[in-house]
């Protein structure tokens, strides 16, 4: 199985054109490795266009609104 930076590197441009997406990275829930997905809100037709789960990696989606440079 790919590490979960990697998974995250062959996916990330294609999730970063998605409306609504604002960033993606790599965290942990319950002790596992996964892909986080930012949005800039909460929409259900954003959660829905956004996958479960990516080449066995699981998604965490997370409300972090517009992100600006510093």
């Amino acid at each position: 199985m790919p590490s979960v930076a990697e998974v995250k590197k062959r996916h990330e441009s294609r999730l970063m054109k998605m409306r609504g997406v604002v960033g993606v990275g790599i965290g942990q829930k319950d002790g596992k490795d996964t892909i986080r997905i930012y949005v800039e809100k909460d929409h259900p037709k954003i959660r829905a266009a956004l996958p479960q789960t990516l080449e066995e990696v699981p998604v965490e989606v997370v409300v972090a609104g517009t992100f600006k440079a510093l």
